[in-house]
């Protein structure tokens, strides 16, 4: 039975995994979910009614750490958290790090202009804003030094940093003159795997 994704366009964590499954070489077919109006069958499916979700088989996995996690172990080439322990301990919490610190920012941001699940208040979107681009700063200076993230080459925290960065590029905010950063961009968005997992390749709205 053919692996399925259920994802939204424009959630960093399902592009994350759109990424790994076209880097793994996966057939997956993918379902995009829109968050407003859930479709009955993706509610069957989901416990939490969350993206991504993930169906194997009779395997139904809703954590995209987890699903990167449990696509690597089932599908092991290409690696994309490392060959030691020490590597795929890095690996982990720089996603840690990305999905659950760095990112709040543009989270918060999104709640309070993008979705108006929070009253907008413009103290808090400067202050918001402020940390986000603070952080594409470190980015940009960690790139000035290093090729890719963690590794020495492509790892999924290079690919949850992409989605993450892309998704803040999506809602308006600029790179800028970061020019090592601009560059780590441009080296994955000439990766098949991101093209092919781009918002512009993604099937309508379910």
């Amino acid at each position: 039975m053919a692996v399925t994704l259920y994802s939204t366009t424009y959630c960093p964590y399902a592009w994350a995994v759109r990424i790994v499954l076209h880097e793994k070489g996966i057939p997956f077919e993918v379902f995009e979910v829109d968050l407003k109006q859930k479709p009955k069958q993706f509610l069957r499916l989901s416990p939490t009614a969350k993206v991504p979700l993930l169906c194997d088989g009779s395997t139904r996995i809703w954590e995209s750490m987890v699903i990167n996690e449990y696509l690597e172990e089932k599908y092991p080439e290409p690696n994309l958290f490392g060959d030691t322990p020490e590597e795929r301990a890095a690996v982990r919490t720089a996603v840690i790090e990305i999905n659950w610190s760095r990112s709040q920012p543009l989270a918060k941001l999104a709640a309070m202009i993008f979705y108006e699940r929070e009253h907008r208040d413009e103290l808090k979107v400067q202050r918001e804003l402020r940390s986000w681009y603070a952080y594409l700063t470190e980015l940009d200076a960690r790139f000035a030094r290093y090729e890719w993230l963690v590794l020495d080459r492509l790892s999924v925290a290079d690919i949850c940093l992409y989605a993450t960065v892309s998704v803040s590029q999506a809602f308006g905010m600029r790179i800028g003159e970061r020019r090592h950063l601009n560059a780590w961009l441009a080296r994955m968005n000439r990766r098949k795997s991101v093209q092919r997992s781009a918002p512009e390749a993604l099937p309508p709205v379910a």
